[in-house]
């Protein structure tokens, strides 16, 4: 098992890509270009400063076209222009506590975004393969402890997830009425959803991240407080989704209707806040402390094990790094950061 793109099936594809301004948009986006396609983006400025999409560049090396999800005209001229043979959407993305505070756009954008795009998937004879990204967090809560498969229930919960789950039944519908699968023959068109978590990694600048908050304070030699440092979390480094999400369109492109709809790309380690922050720190060598404080304790996050067995059967993907290798990597992408040094490489 590889779980590396294929670099042969890559070079010259043409990638329309939505919301390459995100933490995980912009990986994926250098990865495209890595790998040899030509990147077509869509979407909004980037909501952090600083941010990895304006740190690489992007802007200058890719075919970006700023413009709202919901924007039916600039959303059509895009996408006609990209003459895509591979679609990868990401929608609307952010932190669970800032979409509660724009439960309307989240919802407008993932749901009617999600919609329009597959509108025009219909007057786009070129696209052969498209993914669209959701949450890990679709499941229903279960008081099992097994790991969660593709078939398991799914339940409304927080406003983010839940946005990416109306997104996911949006581009099913569309699968199974306007691309079944049993008429592949004749539109040619493959889709299939992917289901990931928050991958941690290097250019990563989100307010109330975890790691970039862990980040900032050990960069300037000052304590870490730690809030809910026993709740544990699933871990997986933000390359080992680019290669899933990669993959997963690699394999529909080339597959077709064989694929199942949906993939599980989930963590294979989880661990406690606490104990991942006290490695982290041990991976930066450098100052800052970390402590707790009970006093500012929120509520502690669920996090469902996720199987993907699926993944790991049909498209011969696992994550390639463990926690010790993820955490230490991310350290030393933000070491060489503020050392004026970033890098933009790819480890595949």
């Amino acid at each position: 098992m590889t779980s590396f793109p294929d670099f042969s099936f890559w070079k010259g594809k043409r990638v329309f890509l939505t919301s390459p301004t995100s933490f995980l948009g912009s990986w994926i986006a250098l990865s495209l270009q890595h790998l040899g396609a030509q990147v077509f983006g869509f979407g909004e400025s980037a909501t952090t400063q600083p941010n990895l999409f304006d740190l690489a560049n992007l802007a200058q090396s890719i075919s970006m076209t700023y413009g709202d999800l919901r924007n039916e005209e600039t959303f059509r001229q895009a996408l006609q222009f990209a003459q895509a043979d591979v679609v990868i959407h990401l929608g609307e993305s952010g932190l669970l506590k800032e979409a509660e505070k724009n439960s309307l756009d989240i919802f407008s954008k993932s749901v009617l975004g999600t919609n329009l795009l597959m509108e025009l998937l219909r007057e786009t004879a070129s696209i052969r393969s498209v993914v669209v990204v959701s949450s890990d967090k679709v499941y229903a809560r279960s008081s099992g402890n097994h790991p969660l498969q593709e078939n398991d229930p799914v339940e409304a919960q927080d406003i983010l997830p839940t946005a990416k789950l109306c997104s996911e039944f949006v581009a099913l519908a569309y699968r199974q009425t306007f691309f079944n699968p049993e008429k592949y023959n004749k539109h040619k068109v493959a889709i299939a959803t992917a289901r990931i978590g928050a991958g941690i990694g290097g250019g990563d600048f989100a307010e109330g991240s975890l790691i970039p908050e862990a980040v900032q304070s050990f960069a300037n030699n000052k304590a870490f407080t730690l809030r809910n440092p026993n709740s544990v979390r699933p871990w997986i480094h933000v390359f080992d989704q680019v290669a899933g999400i990669l993959m997963l369109a690699e394999k529909l492109y080339v597959k077709g209707p064989k694929l199942a709809p949906t993939y599980n790309l989930g963590a294979s380690e989880y661990e406690s806040v606490g104990e991942v922050i006290k490695e982290f720190r041990q991976a930066w060598a450098a100052g800052g402390s970390v402590t707790s404080d009970e006093a500012i304790k929120g509520s502690l996050s669920l996090h469902s094990q996720l199987s993907s067995a699926l993944a790991r059967q049909d498209l011969g993907w696992a994550p390639r790094w463990d926690l010790a290798q993820s955490l230490q990597q991310t350290a030393d992408w933000y070491r060489d950061y503020y050392s004026g040094h970033p890098r933009y490489a790819v480890p595949f």
